[in-house]
């Protein structure tokens, strides 16, 4: 009896966002404006007002990995932004149309692989971690004071079982 009523509600819940989709409610979320937490900005901009970003200068690691991935999601949002110009263009052939397709599917995989890294590793006690994964090697800077060999063992495991690179091509750097 619990089964009936466990797939009745999953084909309700299927049908309704569906009928959203349908009904044109994605057409409203155009775009989606990340904001930064202004607490994590706080390093940044304390040191760094009225200058050109590319001049900011850090005085602490932490505030590294929070400048890299807002150069990371705005480098990510244009590249985005020309896939989809590419897709919705209706001069752009049917061959490169879908390799925009296929490219922004990929990114979007990525993205959320590393979210998924970075935030297990945060889960797991390290201050903070970045993932690099290009061509086949995927690298990862882990913000901790030191990592012991067992630390490096079990990272590179993660990353591995995450992006599907073999353990071998996984390169785990400690950044403190």
């Amino acid at each position: 009896m619990d089964r009936k009523k466990i797939w009745v509600f999953s084909i309700m819940l299927v049908a309704a966002v569906t009928y959203f989709f349908i009904t044109g409610v994605e057409k409203e979320m155009t775009r989606i404006e990340m904001v930064p937490d202004e607490d994590m900005l706080q390093p940044i901009l304390a040191n760094n007002l009225n200058e050109d970003p590319s001049q900011w200068t850090f005085d602490d690691t932490h505030a590294f990995f929070v400048e890299y991935r807002l150069e990371r999601d705005r480098v990510r949002e244009q590249e985005m932004e020309m896939l989809n110009d590419m897709i919705n263009n209706p001069q752009v052939g049917e061959e490169a149309r879908r390799e925009a397709e296929k490219q922004l599917l990929t990114l979007v995989e990525m993205m959320e692989k590393e979210l998924i890294i970075e935030n297990m590793l945060k889960a797991q006690g390290y201050a903070d971690a970045i993932l690099f994964t290009r061509k086949g090697v995927s690298t990862v800077m882990v913000h901790a004071d030191a990592l012991s060999e067992d630390d490096f063992l079990r990272v590179s495991e993660m990353v591995s079982a995450v992006t599907g690179v073999p353990r071998e091509q996984v390169q785990v750097i400690q950044q403190n």
